[in-house]
């Protein structure tokens, strides 16, 4: 007799199906577990706000009849078309290690970071950053040397005397970071409020302000320091992030330092002024706060953007999406 017939697969986890639920939002095909907008992170759930929006209403996401409903598991012992019977055997211990697998902290870890976009650019700070520590080990001063524009790291952050032939630096650079402490600042600045603004705007552009307002802000700063030194690192970005953040949802409460409570618009303020004044005092050291500064202002400049697109097409009144801050 002839092989197995194959079945379809969902389109989200790819277990195999013999009757798959078509979603009507984006077309795919998936599984009782994932046929819900909601489960497979559907690409039509933003214009389905949207729609809700110009209606006058708030799209909520499912109702609570189908968020009872238990989804339907195939069964250990039940057969697939045309399959053998030692087949069938080992195919549930081999499904068996991989659901225990992935269910536990590695499923967990894997959907943390892949998704949200936020998360998504901190794991690239990371890798970028471990990439980093194993150049410097194996170029040694080939890695970075002042003036040296053959070395490594000219090849990743722009100078002045470099940005016209490497542009594609003014993107890269803003993964690279001088150090851990740099990183792990940048990095908890990111985890705490990248989710906030994503969730009302969206993965892509939030990734479009991240990208950017790192290169803007880059840009500027480069206008300001000796030809021969590179810009690298995310604080521009995050800024960026930060004031597009304080546009939508000024009066959101955030912890300064962890624990002093204060509207963000405050924070915001606080921080721009700070950025200015050492900017115009030519303080500062190897920070740039003309970088932090205009990574704030373009933040600013686009939440406001988006702020007068959401009066404009909502009757006057601003309502992103809902969604926990």
């Amino acid at each position: 007799m002839g092989g197995r017939r194959r079945l379809p697969t969902c389109d989200y986890c790819g277990k195999e199906i013999s009757l798959p639920y078509t979603c009507e939002y984006c077309g795919g095909s998936f599984c009782s577990k994932h046929r819900l907008p909601e489960k497979h992170e559907c690409e039509g759930l933003s214009e389905i706000s949207r729609k809700s929006r110009e209606e006058g209403g708030i799209y909520r996401g499912i109702s609570e009849e189908l968020r009872r409903e238990e989804p339907r598991e195939e069964a250990p012992g039940e057969y697939r078309i045309g399959e053998h019977e030692r087949d069938r055997r080992k195919r549930g211990g081999i499904d068996e290690i991989f659901k225990s697998l992935f269910k536990g902290s590695l499923g967990l870890l894997k959907s943390f970071f892949t998704r949200n976009a936020a998360m998504l650019i901190l794991l690239s700070m990371i890798l970028v950053f471990f990439g980093q520590l194993v150049a410097m080990g194996v170029l040694g001063s080939a890695y970075y040397t002042p003036s040296d524009f053959g070395t490594f790291l000219y090849f990743l952050a722009p100078s002045q005397a470099t940005v016209l032939t490497r542009p594609w630096t003014l993107i890269t650079s803003i993964f690279v970071h001088g150090g851990f402490f740099h990183l792990m600042i940048n990095g908890i600045v990111m985890f705490f409020i990248g989710l906030a603004p994503e969730r009302r705007i969206g993965r892509n552009k939030l990734i479009y302000l991240f990208l950017r307002a790192g290169a803007l802000a880059s840009l500027v700063q480069l206008l300001f320091i000796p030809s021969s030194i590179v810009i690298l690192g995310a604080s521009g970005a995050i800024l960026g992030v930060l004031g597009t953040l304080t546009m939508l949802a000024p009066q959101m409460p955030v912890p300064l330092f962890f624990f002093i409570p204060m509207p963000l618009w405050m924070l915001a303020l606080g921080y721009g002024a700070f950025s200015a004044v050492m900017a115009l005092s030519g303080a500062g050291g190897h920070i740039g706060p003309m970088a932090h500064f205009s990574g704030l202002i373009v933040g600013l400049a686009y939440g406001y953007k988006l702020r007068r697109g959401g009066k404009e097409g909502h009757g006057g009144t601003f309502r992103p999406p809902r969604g926990r801050s």
